[in-house]
């Protein structure tokens, strides 16, 4: 039964280009990215959110953290993280993401967190604690190049200020979906909102990025104007992937696109804006993200 519809619905069959090989105990650096983030009590967006290309990423030893804890205030219909009441910060994970990423050795880190809307104290919604995390890495880690994956803390100005002192070589804020669809994917944000932020970030002089998902029931002229959006923004990068729904709960996918039609939007992307497109079925937020920063800061 799905919860957003009330319906009984039948899983469309994955195509064989999302089909990606499952890490086996055999796998060294696999096992050994495990053991560093359960040693540090530590969570990733790969495993709570399923993310295809967790094989991959913790094989070459890198990992999206997420940190704020593990359950979200606010119920995305496509998001396969739980939705409960948070519990209490754990005030030593800031040191502790530090600490992994020195573990690990890590040349590129991204950061990224539950929404908690409930941090109503202080402006705060979680930014004093990403804060604290960009701080913590940097004392241990200099030559660490900081992506951050933020939620929009209510698109409010002295919490995305914490932000901006605190300096992160990317800042990234997922807009998800078309603006149509806000009210069945996204019920709890605003399209607005996202864009007002990005805005924000970029004329305080950090490079932005976003993404969103393909396979929600939008058009291409639909999805075009969202990416001429994210232009008038100056977003500097953009991450699309098809959206594979993590349980029957969640929404359908109502399409699964063709390569052919990656293509196209990528073209599109390159002709019509100044946007660096990372564009491909499994793409997601941090996909060949340290790549994308390079192309960013070294366009030649």
């Amino acid at each position: 039964m799905n919860k957003f519809t009330g319906e009984n619905t039948k899983r469309k069959r994955l195509p064989d280009y999302l089909k990606t090989k499952i890490a086996t105990v055999d796998n060294l650096e696999f096992k050994r990215v495990r053991e560093i983030l359960k040693n540090n009590n530590l969570h990733t967006v790969c495993d709570g959110a399923r993310c295809p290309n967790k094989c991959e990423c913790y094989s070459s030893r890198t990992a999206t953290f997420l940190i704020l804890g593990e359950t979200c205030t606010r119920n995305c219909a496509f998001c396969n993280i739980s939705q409960k009441t948070p519990l209490a910060l754990d005030l030593n994970e800031p040191k502790n993401v530090a600490l992994a990423v020195y573990e690990l050795k890590l040349k590129y880190c991204v950061i990224t967190s539950v929404t908690r809307d409930d941090l109503k104290e202080n402006n705060d919604y979680g930014s004093i604690h990403f804060q604290n995390t960009i701080e913590e890495i940097r004392k241990l880690n200099p030559d660490t190049k900081i992506e951050v994956l933020t939620p929009d803390f209510k698109g409010d100005k002295i919490a995305l200020n914490r932000i901006i002192e605190a300096k992160p070589d990317v800042f990234n804020h997922n807009i998800e979906t078309i603006k149509r669809l806000y009210p069945k994917a996204r019920a709890m944000a605003d399209y607005n909102t996202t864009l007002d932020v990005l805005k924000y970030m970029k004329n305080a002089g950090l490079i932005t990025k976003s993404g969103f998902m393909l396979g929600l029931g939008e058009t291409l002229d639909e999805i075009k104007e969202l990416i001429l959006d994210l232009n008038s923004v100056k977003t500097d990068i953009l991450t699309i992937g098809q959206y594979i729904q993590p349980s029957k709960k969640h929404l359908e996918v109502e399409k699964y696109y063709a390569l052919e039609e990656y293509k196209e939007i990528e073209n599109f992307i390159k002709e019509k804006t100044n946007i660096l497109p990372v564009v491909n079925p499994l793409a997601r937020s941090s996909y060949k993200a340290f790549e994308s920063w390079k192309k960013i800061i070294s366009p030649l």
